[in-house]
C-alpha cells in the first residue's frame, strides 16, 4: 500500500515508534534519565532531564500508537482496564462526552481489543509492565495529578459567538498529567506529541483501506465527516474496486 502525505508534514510510522522504543531500552541498560529540550518564551534552548520508569514508559507509547486514543483517555487507565482472553488484549477506556453530546459530560466507557499475536511486539510491552501491577485500581501511569475543572465553550460557526458553555470536574487523583506525558515523548522524539499518534494510527487504517464508519467507531468520534476525511482521495478507497472479479 502506498505511503500518503497529509496536511501535516509526515505521519509517525512503525519505525519510528521501534525507534522511541530502542531508545528507552538503551536508556535502561545505561540507567540514565531521558533528556527533554525546550525553549522558553525568549527563544533561549534549555534542557531538562526525566527520571524514567522504564517500563511504564514503552507501555505508554505502544497503548498511544496501537490504540491511537486521546491521551487524557490513555492516562486515565488503571490496572483493572486491562485484561486478556482468547487470545486478544482488551483495554476499557474511558471516553469523554463531546461538547455536541447532551446531559453531563461524563465518561463514557468503551473496550477496544487487538490481537496478541498479530500485534506482538507492542502488545507485549503493555502486558509485561500491567502484569507488574497487582492493586486493580491502581493507575497505569501514576502522577501527581490534581482535581480540576475543565470548561468547553460551544461557539457558532458563522459568528463565533458562544453557543452553550459545558463544565466538568475531573476528580480523578494520582493520574500523571498530560504535559509530563508530553514531555517524556518530546524526550524520546523531537517531533513527537501525543495527538500526533491519533493522526498517525487513522492516517495508517485508512492507507490500508478501513472505511469511514469503522474508523468512526474505533477512534468513537461523533461525526462521520471527521473519518471520511482520512478517507477521501486515499489509493486504498479503489483497491478493492480495482481487483474485484467479475460475477
Amino acid at each position: 500500500m502506498p505511503e500518503i502525505k497529509t496536511k501535516h508534514k509526515d505521519i509517525l510510522r512503525l519505525r519510528d515508534v521501534n525507534d522511541m522504543l530502542e531508545l528507552v531500552h538503551t536508556l535502561a541498560l545505561t540507567n540514565k534519565p531521558a533528556l527533554y529540550t525546550f525553549n522558553d518564551k525568549q527563544g533561549n534552548p534549555h534542557e531538562e532531564e526525566l527520571i524514567l520508569h522504564y517500563g511504564m514508559t514503552e507501555a505508554l507509547v505502544c497503548l498511544l500508537y496501537l490504540f491511537g486514543k486521546r491521551i487524557s483517555e490513555v492516562l486515565q487507565l488503571t490496572r483493572g482496564d486491562i485484561w486478556t482472553k482468547q487470545g486478544y488484549m482488551y483495554i476499557r477506556f474511558h471516553i469523554l462526552k463531546k461538547k455536541s453530546r447532551t446531559a453531563l459530560l461524563l465518561p463514557v466507557s468503551k473496550v477496544k481489543r487487538v490481537s496478541i499475536k498479530a500485534q506482538e511486539p507492542l502488545v507485549i510491552p503493555i502486558l509485561s509492565y500491567a502484569n507488574q501491577l497487582t492493586d486493580m485500581h491502581m493507575p497505569l501511569f501514576p502522577g501527581h495529578s490534581r482535581p480540576h475543572t475543565i470548561i468547553v465553550k460551544r461557539k457558532d460557526k458563522e459568528t463565533g459567538k458562544i453557543i452553550k458553555t459545558y463544565k466538568y470536574e475531573m476528580k480523578r487523583e494520582g493520574f500523571m498529567s498530560r504535559q509530563h506525558a508530553y514531555k517524556i515523548l518530546k524526550a524520546l522524539n523531537p517531533e513527537a506529541y501525543p495527538h500526533w499518534f491519533r493522526h498517525s494510527l487513522a492516517t495508517e487504517l485508512a492507507e490500508q483501506g478501513f472505511n469511514p464508519h469503522e474508523l468512526k467507531d474505533w477512534f468513537d468520534w461523533s461525526r462521520y465527516e471527521t473519518a471520511s476525511s482520512y478517507v477521501e482521495g486515499m489509493p486504498a478507497m479503489t483497491q478493492r474496486i480495482s481487483k474485484r472479479k467479475l460475477v
